[in-house]
């Protein structure tokens, strides 16, 4: 701890001191506690330009959680400096971090700390502005605490090489590019190469436009066990166990045809595969396999009148060395939209959607197959009626279709309907009140196809919401509803007053089939009672929203919030969240948040 408070000491000198002119620079401080989480995170960033075709850059990062309920903690700190200089197409970087890691639960029978300093040197060499070729090597130290043997230390020494290309050219309607990099890390018991491959290609005209990448990457990584000593006058030591291999692909287009003015068609494509080997233990090697396809068609009938059709398919593998878990996705689906404003402002909704998904154990002996089809039906509403008042809603309609192929577990199978109304209704008073309403009904009926064990369900909710709301601002202008600001309201204050007092009520059912009826044999009921208050006095603002849930069970929760937006881009913003089902135990839940920008 006194370490990380070093380390804030000297990056707020850094940002207040006289000597360094700095350009750009920022400082962001974080802090939640609740009962059960405490986390502290800040950053630091200070970039300056000592001399000309030269800058100067600190950059740093320290997180604190202490999590109460298994007693961990855990710390990390990362501090680094970065000098520049420019000369023509050269750039010289000269760069050195130090990181440090602490880890400690009543998990583990002693902390795990490691400490890590880097020193390193890259060039830059870009002839043009399209071409970019650089190389990097540092050398690295590392310090860790043998989680063994107290007292004793683990020590590794090593290198890291990097080298990358980059390039990128514009013609025309067209701009393409690539960029390839490889890259060696070599410590005791840590080693890895990597190499990595990207290009892209895009074109546009007034007829269509076409978007492409592909990424490559493959990482080959020494996987190494901490092993205890083996006799009191020895050291933990690591020893190699695996060599694990990585291979990932994407590839993917994306087209765009507007053939007429009223008419665009959509297509695209996406690829991605990744392979994972070891060179010791083959089963477990994987690969995944996912191949996705869309297409869409876009329809303006009419200035108010809009119609889209899309369809897409999608193939998924999960192959397994040990084949046993093998597992292939297949989905399709298709859905519609239909959009009529057949008034200003008003307007009605129509959407479709067909989803069917397979999945398959084809090593299994197909033994937990399973095919879910879902149809889904819903009709939207808007409707402004005499001025200031806005009906609304939406009709939902849904069946989904969940069988199991194997007789073993052909019990589970059974066709959900459901059935969902959700009316809304909001009445303008003047131009700082409103009294808005929410309503939802909803019932959903679980019936299994072969009576044997499972009974058939039935699941309803009835709920509504209440909220009256006053503002100064005032509310239209809040509310940004296109409809209502065409309606007269007065200026803004500067300072703006908010009252949001609201009430809710849900209820849920749960009841099984019996014979010719249902037998209701669970239910739950909540009250809920709100009151937001929000103050506006220039660039501060502060909140309070205290809630109170009653009925089946009951909680007491509140909210009070403030924020400060100061010198154009800082900000710091403050909040207090006690939660309670009991009032003898409240969770104090609190953050704090700071972002400094010079």
């Amino acid at each position: 701890m006194k370490k990380l408070n070093s380390f804030c000491l000297v990056s707020l000198w850094l940002l207040y001191s006289g000597l360094l002119l700095a350009q750009n620079q920022g400082l962001d401080f974080y802090l939640y506690s609740s009962d059960n989480v405490r986390s502290v995170e800040n950053s630091l960033r200070y970039l300056f330009f000592p001399m000309a075709n030269t800058s100067l850059s600190l950059q740093g990062h320290s997180y604190l959680e202490n999590r109460l309920s298994f007693n961990q903690e855990n710390k990390n700190a990362t501090l680094g400096l970065e000098f520049s200089i420019r000369h023509k197409s050269l750039e010289h970087r000269l760069r050195t971090d130090y990181s440090t890691l602490f880890d400690a639960s009543d998990l583990e029978p002693s902390p795990y700390v490691n400490k890590t300093a880097m020193l390193g040197y890259s060039l830059v060499f870009s002839p043009v502005d399209s071409l970019a070729l650089s190389l990097a090597a540092k050398g690295i130290l590392r310090r860790e605490h043998d989680r063994y043997v107290a007292g004793e230390h683990l020590a590794s020494q090593g290198f890291d090489l990097d080298s990358q290309a980059r390039w990128g050219a514009n013609l025309s309607q067209a701009a393409y590019g690539l960029s390839a990099g490889l890259q060696r890390s070599r410590l005791a018991w840590e080693a890895y190469d990597t190499a990595r491959m990207n290009a892209y290609y895009n074109f546009a005209n007034d007829l269509f436009s076409f978007a492409s990448y592909s990424n490559y990457n493959y990482r080959k990584e020494d996987i190494y066990i901490l092993q205890a000593p083996i006799s009191d006058n020895y050291a933990s030591y690591y020893s190699l166990s695996d060599t694990q291999m990585k291979k990932n692909l994407d590839v993917a287009g994306d087209l765009v045809i507007t053939p007429l003015s009223f008419v665009q068609i959509q297509l695209s494509e996406s690829y991605s595969q990744k392979e994972t080997a070891y060179s010791q233990d083959s089963t477990r090697g994987s690969m995944d396999q996912t191949n996705l396809a869309n297409g869409s068609v876009s329809f303006s009938l009419h200035p108010r009148l809009q119609w889209n059709t899309e369809a897409g398919h999608s193939y998924a593998t999960k192959e397994y060395v040990n084949v046993q878990n093998t597992r292939y996705t297949e989905t399709r689906r298709l859905s519609s939209r239909l959009a009529w404003e057949y008034a200003d402002y008003d307007s009605l909704i129509a959407l479709a959607n067909l989803d069917l998904q397979i999945i398959q154990f084809p090593h299994d002996a197909h033994r937990w197959d399973n095919d879910l089809l879902s149809k889904s039906l819903r009709l939207g509403w808007k409707h402004y009626w005499s001025e200031r008042i806005k009906l609304g809603g939406w009709v939902s309609l849904g069946r989904k279709e969940d069988v199991y192929l194997d007789s073993l577990l052909s019990s589970n199978n059974k066709v959900i309907s459901s059935f969902a109304l959700a009316p809304e209704c909001s009445i303008l008073f003047g131009d700082r009140l409103s009294f808005n309403q929410s309503y939802q009904v909803r019932a959903e009926y679980s019936d299994y196809l072969f009576q044997t064990g499972q009974e058939n369900s039935f699941y309803r909710q009835l709920g509504f919401k209440y909220n009256l709301v006053f503002d100064t601002l005032p509310l239209i202008v809040r509310l940004q509803d296109p409809r209502w600001l065409k309606l007269p309201f007065r200026n803004s204050p500067h300072n703006a007053f908010q009252l949001d007092l609201g009430f809710a009520y849900e209820e849920n059912q749960y009841a099984r089939e019996k014979t010719d009826y249902y037998e209701l044999f669970a239910k739950n009921k909540r009250w809920t009672g709100s009151l937001g208050i929000r103050h506006d006095i220039g660039a501060f603002f502060w909140n309070l929203v205290p809630k109170y849930s009653w009925g089946t069970w009951t909680e007491y929760s509140a909210r009070l919030g403030c924020a400060w937006q100061f010198n154009n881009d800082s900000v710091v913003e403050l909040s207090l969240a006690p939660y309670a089902e009991d009032l003898a135990n409240v969770d104090w839940r609190s953050t704090f948040s700071l972002n400094l920008r010079f």
